[in-house]
């Protein structure tokens, strides 16, 4: 490797850790995903948390793994909210760990910012990359791997899928959206036979908050999405976000796990606040509801989708 590449390398590295956007990354994504087997790209198979029938409730944040007050403060908002209304499981919305990411299965912070804080809900968690969890080189497979070694935390590759009760998920890795990946997704919701399709990553495709829309996923994810997915719902910008949807397919960030920003709505918000909490996700066979909750365990807002 040339030093002038070298340097690209590290530049486009920073520039997408920082700036947290995909495009920002001019890094070619084998580059990046190197270390990477193919298997822990692209999960073999679909596999099912809860018996087709049953009804499911579901927690979901992202961007909270800095160790601080706020990640504190939600996580002990999350274990009263699991006393009163029990989850089924949780999922990540990715930048699980600030700033960069994990440096491997053994770096210190997995116990403070992650088992200390989690393991006491007693459920698994099925987690998504962030731009900031691809800061350190290791980070992406370390975050795969620590799923032997945790009794919570779960990555079976950097994109799958899994089906409970009457909804499919489908784990994304929107920081590195490849044509394969597209390609992937699009087949695998047209193979689902599940009521709700749910679609989790990092990046929204429109928000009102700081981020803001995202072209590249306009361009490229959208179009996968309309007319196959139920719901696509993320973290990224740190707010509670409902935006209108385009068709069927409602838009929900849920950036808010430790960090705040403020949020000013816009001509697509239904629902915009700045608030530390989580938002839980609700299926049965006639609806799809799902809830913002503060960290003073108050329902902010509730939308229920039916069909």
């Amino acid at each position: 490797m040339s030093k002038r590449f070298r340097v690209a390398v590290i530049l486009s590295v920073a520039a997408f850790v920082l700036i947290g956007h995909p495009q920002a990354a001019l890094i070619p994504p084998h580059v990046i995903k190197m270390r990477l087997r193919p298997e822990q790209q692209v999960a073999s198979s679909v596999f099912s948390l809860k018996a087709k029938g049953q009804p499911i409730r579901v927690l979901a944040f992202g961007d909270f793994g800095d160790g601080g007050e706020g990640q504190r403060e939600v996580a002990v908002a999350m274990r009263q909210y699991h006393k009163q209304h029990p989850f089924d499981f949780g999922i990540t919305l990715g930048d699980n760990f600030y700033n960069k990411g994990m440096k491997g299965v053994d770096d210190p912070r997995w116990k403070t910012w992650w088992d200390q804080l989690y393991d006491p809900l007693g459920i698994q968690f099925y987690a998504t990359l962030g731009n900031h969890d691809y800061g350190f080189r290791e980070s992406p497979e370390a975050q795969i791997l620590y799923s032997r070694r945790s009794p919570s935390w779960r990555m079976p590759a950097t994109q799958y899928t899994y089906t409970a009760g009457w909804v499919q998920f489908f784990a994304i890795d929107s920081p590195l959206m490849t044509a394969d990946q597209l390609e992937w997704l699009q087949r695998e919701l047209e193979a689902s036979d599940s009521r709700w399709k749910v679609v989790y990553g990092h990046h929204p495709i429109y928000s009102h908050g700081y981020h803001g829309d995202n072209p590249s996923l306009i361009r490229e994810l959208l179009p996968v999405l309309k007319g196959r997915a139920n719901v696509y719902l993320t973290g990224h910008d740190h707010d509670m976000q409902h935006l209108k949807p385009e068709g069927d397919l409602h838009f929900f960030v849920a950036g808010c796990g430790g960090k705040r920003r403020h949020i000013r709505p816009g001509p697509r918000s239904l629902f915009a606040k700045s608030a530390l909490g989580f938002s839980v996700l609700e299926a049965n066979e006639f609806s799809l509801k799902m809830t913002f909750v503060d960290t003073g365990l108050i329902p902010l807002y509730e939308y229920m989708l039916k069909q």
